[in-house]
């Protein structure tokens, strides 16, 4: 006998005749049903509440009248051995007003489309829903497809690293893991895939032999958090620093963890840029970063007008002290001449002189020291080599008194 005859046969004993399929549904609570019709149509792939939608627009006897269409030419693809075709038709079926044959049938087809488990489920729901209502005969029956169908199935264990991940096979969402219970598969080619948000999906496929129980251990790998910075600077070549590393010159351009760092950008003879970039996964911050000239004075004007102060005060000093020594000489002589009182009030004016500089000097120098650019240096350079080098000469001629201030920068 044929596997079409078998099956034939099987259909026999279980299903009833279309009259009987009418006396069937007539018996069930239309309300009862329609809750079952939506159980089935999410299991296979649909939703609740589209399923809900279209029975309400529906009357139950319509329903059931359409639903016994369906079941029908279900029954006339299985004698063609159409199962797919058979298969939608008894899914169509139940989705409307679920029976005990249409359900029986449907897990036929799912058998004889090689889908193991899912027709082991169908047996198995049948079991459930309708034991009290099926035969005897009936319910050996189911047992005895059910008992064929183990035979064709093995457990295969599926482990994952991370808990959480959804757990796929052959494309079909079985669990998440960790899985309480191992997965039924039949024998054949068959692809485990575990996904998951921030990870890299793992997947594997393998071989699988019936009276083997294979273990599939799938490691998710976590997707690295970095993203990616350029520089970009009018000076070309500064020096780029991130977080406290010398990262390069610019333009410059490197990979970063997600999160905020420290962009430090310098160049000889300009100001240093710093600030607070944030990175982003998978993205590419640019940052341009214009450096500019110094502001303030140069240092080497600071200290010249130290040194101006310094030497002016020397020659006022000993300006001074010329002054009184001639004084005292003017007024204990007793030969004294107009030109030695002339000479005398030279004198007093080059003092006069040498300490207006170095009182302008020294305001000067107070002065810069508020607006001079110290660029991180506020001492002229170690070594006796000053910025500037500011000498004052006393001298004296036919034509009066003369101080001379030569300065070296």
């Amino acid at each position: 006998m044929t596997r079409m005859g078998v099956w034939l046969v099987l259909t026999a004993m279980v299903l009833p005749a279309t009259t009987a399929w009418g006396q069937e549904a007539a018996a069930a609570d239309p309300q009862e049903t329609s809750a079952e019709a939506t159980a089935e149509t999410t299991a296979e792939g649909g939703t609740a509440a589209d399923a809900e939608a279209a029975l309400e627009e529906m009357a139950p006897e319509e329903r059931r009248v359409e639903a016994e269409d369906h079941f029908n030419r279900g029954l006339a693809l299985m004698q063609g051995e159409n199962w797919d075709g058979a298969y939608l038709e008894f899914e169509r079926s139940i989705e409307l007003f679920p029976t005990r044959s249409a359900l029986f049938n449907l897990a036929m087809c799912q058998k004889a489309l090689f889908h193991y488990v899912e027709s082991l489920r169908s047996f198995q729901r049948f079991l459930e829903v309708y034991r009290d209502q099926a035969d005897q005969a009936q319910l050996q029956s189911v047992a005895e497809v059910i008992r064929e169908l183990n035979a064709l199935l093995t457990d295969m264990v599926i482990e994952v690293n991370v808990a959480g991940a959804e757990i796929y096979l052959d494309g079909d969402l079985v669990g998440t893991a960790p899985l309480a219970e191992a997965v039924q598969v039949g024998a054949g080619t068959h692809t485990v895939e575990a996904r998951l948000d921030g990870y890299i999906s793992a997947q594997q496929t393998l071989p699988v032999v019936l009276g083997e129980r294979p273990t599939v251990a799938l490691a998710l790998q976590e997707v690295a958090r970095v993203g990616r910075l350029r520089v970009e600077a009018n000076v070309p070549g500064a020096e780029v620093w991130v977080d406290g590393e010398h990262a390069g010159t610019a333009p410059y351009s490197g990979t970063l963890p997600e999160g905020e760092h420290e962009l430090r950008v310098s160049a000889e003879g300009y100001e240093e840029q710093v600030q607070t970039v944030a990175v982003a996964t998978g993205d590419e911050r640019i940052v341009t970063v214009a450096l500019s000239l110094p502001s303030g004075t140069d240092p080497a004007w600071f200290w010249s007008m130290v040194g101006l102060t310094g030497a002016a005060t020397v020659a006022t000093a000993a300006l001074g002290a010329v002054v009184l020594i001639k004084d005292e000489d003017y007024a204990n002589d007793e030969n004294r001449t107009v030109e030695m009182q002339d000479e005398g009030k030279q004198f007093v004016v080059a003092t006069d002189v040498c300490l207006g500089v170095a009182i302008a000097a020294a305001i000067t120098a107070t002065v810069l020291g508020f607006t001079t650019n110290w660029g991180g240096e506020e001492s002229p350079p170690e070594d006796g080599e000053p910025f500037a080098d500011v000498t004052a000469t006393l001298g004296a001629g036919p034509d009066g008194l003369g101080l001379a201030v030569v300065g070296r920068f």
